[in-house]
C-alpha cells in the first residue's frame, strides 16, 4: 500500500516536472516572464495582454492614441497575430530557452501565470 501511494506520489511529480520542462515560458525565470510580456516600448501595449487580459491590451492601446477614431474596442486577429510573432521572437532575445512554439503562448498556465503578475 505505500510503495503504491509512493509512485502514486513520484508520478504525480514527474508530470508536473514534465509539463513544465515542456513550456520554457512556464520554466522562465520571474525576471525573464516579466520582461516578456512588458510592453516593448512606452509608446506601445503589451502584447502578453493582447493574448492573455484583452481589456488591458484595449485600454493600453486606446490610452496611446491621441485620434479618437483610431481607438479599438476589441484585439483583433490581425493584433493577436502579430502579438504572437513578437512574443515569439521576444523569447529569444531575453533568452528564454528552448524552442517557443505558438502552442506554448496559448498554454492556459502561461495565461495564468501572466495574471499572477497582474495581482501583485
Amino acid at each position: 500500500m505505500n510503495k503504491r501511494r509512493l509512485l502514486i506520489g513520484l508520478a504525480t511529480i514527474m508530470l508536473a516536472a514534465c509539463g513544465k520542462l515542456g513550456n520554457p515560458l512556464l520554466s522562465a525565470s520571474d525576471g525573464q516572464f516579466l520582461q516578456w510580456i512588458a510592453p516593448r516600448s512606452v509608446l506601445a501595449p503589451s502584447c502578453a495582454a493582447a493574448l492573455y487580459k484583452p481589456e488591458l491590451f484595449i485600454k493600453q492601446y486606446n490610452g496611446l492614441r491621441l485620434v479618437v477614431s483610431s481607438r479599438i474596442s476589441s484585439v483583433s486577429e490581425h493584433q493577436k497575430d502579430t502579438c504572437v510573432s513578437e512574443l515569439l521572437q521576444r523569447a529569444s532575445q531575453i533568452g528564454i530557452e528552448g524552442n517557443i512554439i505558438r502552442e506554448h503562448l496559448l498554454d492556459e498556465r502561461v495565461k495564468q501565470r501572466f495574471l499572477a503578475t497582474q495581482k501583485g
